[in-house]
């Protein structure tokens, strides 16, 4: 997994997440949003799965994912000179900015030379983020509007003249499911409590969450419990045992299990190494 440093933004900016090297492979689960989001891997690479597609990154590639496509990542290669952008316009921008919003859909434009604009302006945001002066935000904003701009100039299309456009699920049931599970992972929830929460039976609910986002309801809770796990033990000297009780597993040999599975490596022996370094 990507170690990360978020660029907080003010409310009027683009989100920016910065990717470093890290000792471990990892994964970004099945997830949608309303933004728009632009990945950049200047040095390293991952293999992206958006709405049901699979891509191949590699180093120097530029991927635009769509409001509310369902995208996932995993076989995050990295190393000591591993740097990846990733961009999220939020839809309030959007749709503030961009008349006719809805109507439109992006895609990366064939010519290399219009590919090299987009990559330009991305960049350019990314150099200045890293200043910090009193002009930064005003900077930052200018680089926002010139990401748009180009975005809307190269990559956007009439919806119905797309071919092969991906169908987009019907997400808003969903939408309440995730955001309970988010608020609590970390306590002994069960399925049927879930359901109840997104006002859908178990069965409908199961049926649809394992069709959309490729796992159970409970393999998705315990994939969130893991992530917070993961922060805990790379940010925080907490028991490994603890961090489990915290995170909501049943028991830490549960938690150790899928830990291995996913980082190939105990939480202990993950922590030693990232502490050794």
């Amino acid at each position: 997994m990507y170690r990360h440093e978020m660029v907080e933004p003010s409310q009027q900016l683009l989100k920016l997440i910065v990717h470093t090297n890290s000792f471990a492979n990892g994964n970004v689960l099945r997830h949608w949003h309303q933004a728009i989001e632009i990945d950049y891997p200047i040095e390293g690479t991952a293999d992206f799965t958006i709405s049901g597609k699979r891509i191949s990154s590699k180093s120097g590639d530029v991927l635009i994912i769509n409001s509310n496509e369902i995208h996932s990542v995993d076989n995050m290669n990295t190393n000591k000179n591993t740097l990846a952008l990733t961009f999220l316009i939020p839809y309030e921008i959007l749709i503030k900015e961009i008349p006719n919003y809805e109507s439109y859909w992006f895609v990366l434009p064939k010519k290399r030379e219009e590919v090299a604009i987009i990559k330009h302006d991305l960049y350019l945001y990314y150099q200045h983020s890293q200043i910090e002066d009193e002009y930064r935000n005003l900077q930052l904003k200018s680089d926002m509007f010139l990401i748009l701009h180009d975005l809307l100039k190269y990559c956007s299309h009439d919806k119905n003249t797309v071919h092969g456009l991906p169908r987009i699920p019907t997400l808003h049931k969903l939408a309440k499911v995730i955001d309970y599970i988010n608020q609590h992972s970390s306590e002994k929830i069960m399925l049927d409590e879930i359901a109840q929460a997104g006002h859908l039976s178990t069965g409908y609910l199961s049926r649809t969450f394992s069709k959309q986002m490729g796992m159970s309801v409970m393999e998705y809770v315990n994939y969130i419990r893991l992530k917070r796990a993961y922060e805990m033990i790379t940010n925080t000297d907490k028991n490994i045992a603890v961090i489990s009780d915290l995170t909501g597993f049943s028991n830490p040999k549960s938690f150790s299990k899928l830990f291995l599975q996913v980082y190939k490596q105990t939480p202990g022996k993950y922590r030693f190494r990232l502490k050794k370094s």
